[in-house]
């Protein structure tokens, strides 16, 4: 907790730096002294339990400047130094912060539906060109999940066993340890190129259907 890391460094001020101030204080003094800095570190979202650390740390130790006391004053002085010093990354932890609460709004999720499509279409154009498919992840995995709900793309049909008997004969070559995760990973990208090729062949214009 942020606050048992203050009470640490208040604990052993009179040793890191010479001050008895913590230690001459009554109990109700400390205790004040306690939730007062741990209202001031809260009080900044981009604070962390590791940040109050380092700041404590370097404060008591003069790497802010000279001081007398620690209180409020004090540390908020702390606490503007070693934003100033790290303001460039904690400004991108709020950025990205920020992206990630914010829902998308509906221009947005449009635009990225817009991007897998021709992304698709791109891909499909380039197997019925070169006669070659590109791996699944180059399409985007959701793919193969929404052509077997519409019923178009149906695994069962190809010989799923043979399949992953080769993929394993392949990971031998390369690794002791076969992982199952990816012989299914790697099962069903084989699946999706026969599919796509043999959409192909069978001129179902895959990329007329998105």
């Amino acid at each position: 907790m942020m606050k048992g890391i203050i009470l640490t460094h208040l604990q052993k001020m009179e040793f890191v730096c010479g001050l008895k101030q913590f230690k001459e204080y009554s109990k109700d003094d400390g205790i004040q002294l306690l939730n007062c800095l741990n209202k001031l570190f809260t009080s900044y979202g981009w604070i962390t339990e590791e940040r109050v650390n380092y700041i404590l740390h370097a404060g008591m130790r003069g790497q802010y400047g000279d001081f007398y006391h620690v209180n409020e004053k004090t540390v908020s002085v702390w606490i503007n130094q070693y934003y100033n010093h790290h303001q460039s990354q904690i400004v991108q932890e709020v950025q990205a912060k920020n992206t990630q609460h914010r829902e998308p709004t509906e221009e947005e999720i449009a635009q990225w539906i817009e991007i897998g499509k021709q992304i698709f279409r791109d891909n499909y154009q380039h197997a019925k060109e070169s006669g070659f498919c590109r791996d699944l992840s180059e399409w985007g995995g959701n793919w193969f999940n929404k052509f077997q709900e519409k019923g178009i793309l149906k695994p069962w049909l190809y010989q799923v066993d043979e399949i992953e008997k080769d993929v394993r004969r392949e990971l031998r070559l390369t690794t002791r340890y076969i992982d199952e995760v990816t012989v299914g990973a790697k099962s069903k990208n084989k699946i999706w190129k026969l599919f796509i090729l043999e959409s192909i062949k069978e001129n179902k214009n895959l990329d007329k259907l998105i």
